[in-house]
């Protein structure tokens, strides 16, 4: 039961995740296109481009990290791994337009910022639906 509630708030991170990206990206492009489509373009473009480059394998692989008494690990992991995938995508810079090229790094900031935030909740929310007494001191997540 513990891994079907870890499953559930983990598809809850991805989709505020993909929702919150997709804002952020669509809210930068949007004097281009307009609000409407930048948002629900992006997020429908962004999580098919982090999949395509492996970003939500990373993602899983530091969902292992979720059991730490730091807080801040399983968090930082994730947003490391999004750091990570994006500089990757970003180095073929020659692919992209100017106009793309000068959004990487706002995105990637504010974009690192949401995927640690969306993590670090999910930690939260994890511990306080396992009903933990060290979640609610703020200890940590051992399992």
């Amino acid at each position: 039961m513990l891994k079907l509630k870890r499953i559930v708030i983990l598809l809850a991170e991805l989709l505020a995740e993909v929702v919150l990206l997709g804002c952020l990206l669509g809210a930068m492009v949007s004097d281009k296109i307009g609000p409407l489509k930048g948002v629900l373009g992006a997020m429908v473009t962004i999580p098919v481009i982090l999949g395509i480059h492996g970003y939500y394998v990373s993602r899983l692989l530091a969902t292992v990290a979720w059991a730490s008494k730091a807080k801040w690990l399983y968090p930082g992991l994730v947003a490391t791994a999004f750091i990570a995938h994006v500089l990757f995508i970003a180095q073929f810079k020659s692919d992209l337009s100017p106009r793309a090229q000068v959004l990487i790094l706002p995105f990637l900031i504010g974009g690192s910022c949401i995927v640690f935030a969306c993590a670090f909740a999910g930690n939260w929310f994890f511990g306080r639906w396992r009903g933990d007494q060290a979640s609610r001191l703020g200890l940590g997540m051992d399992v």
